[in-house]
């Protein structure tokens, strides 16, 4: 199996990156900037296929998932202040390359694209009563660049799962959450979603054409 992943220099896609090495008959690439900036061992980097390249350019993406059987994408912009971030809409512009792509080049094959995005896209049902405050203030912009993404990926026809992490820590892998369609909570470790979109997403291939959220 072939995995593409963007945002593996950080946060939950390195996380997915590290467990799915750990994994027989899988082969990963990924997308960087700057490869030597990457946070993995030379061991690690020994498996790994690195495209240098940027993820608002569409041939760096093209290049990153030619023959990929599924493409995960954790992009996201990195916060610098209570309502500042860098990286703004990162997440929507690498979904629109992602999406062209592949109905230009991969009609008779497509893969499927998994996107980490938040809970409290496009609403709060998922979010509790006492967080929705802080979801609207220092979330706002974020989550308007995750909603154009979402969406773009759900209408265009091409396999999807999109998850929907509660706020995300880096705790341990416990294994222990829960995964369905609008499920409230308040946090998940990266390490915990990272093993939610392997096990289950990819490697047991559920929930296909669904968006489940997940939280401890």
């Amino acid at each position: 199996m072939r995995i593409t992943v963007f945002g593996a220099s950080r946060h939950t896609g390195q996380a997915f990156v590290e467990q799915a090495l750990a994994k027989d008959n899988i082969s990963i690439t990924v997308l960087a900037r700057t490869p030597s900036k990457l946070p993995f061992t030379d061991e690690q980097l020994a498996k790994i296929t690195v495209v240098q390249g940027d993820a608002t350019n569409k041939d760096d993406v093209a290049k990153a998932i030619d023959n990929a059987d599924i493409i995960v994408t954790s992009l996201g912009a990195t916060p610098t202040g209570l309502t500042t971030a860098n990286d703004v809409g990162i997440e929507e512009t690498a979904a629109a390359h992602i999406l062209e792509i592949i109905k230009e080049t991969r009609a008779e094959s497509q893969p499927r694209v998994v996107m980490v995005s938040s809970t409290g896209v496009g609403g709060s049902y998922d979010v509790p009563y006492i967080m929705r405050p802080l979801y609207k203030i220092a979330l706002a912009t974020p989550h308007k660049h995750k909603l154009v993404a979402e969406t773009a990926i759900k209408e265009s026809g091409v396999p999807y799962t999109i998850v929907r992490p509660t706020l995300l820590t880096n705790g341990a892998l416990t294994g222990k959450y829960r995964a369905e369609y609008g499920a409230s909570g308040y946090y998940v470790s990266r390490a915990d979603v990272a093993h939610f979109v392997l096990e289950q997403c990819i490697l047991e291939g559920k929930f296909v054409n669904e968006s489940p959220s997940i939280t401890h």
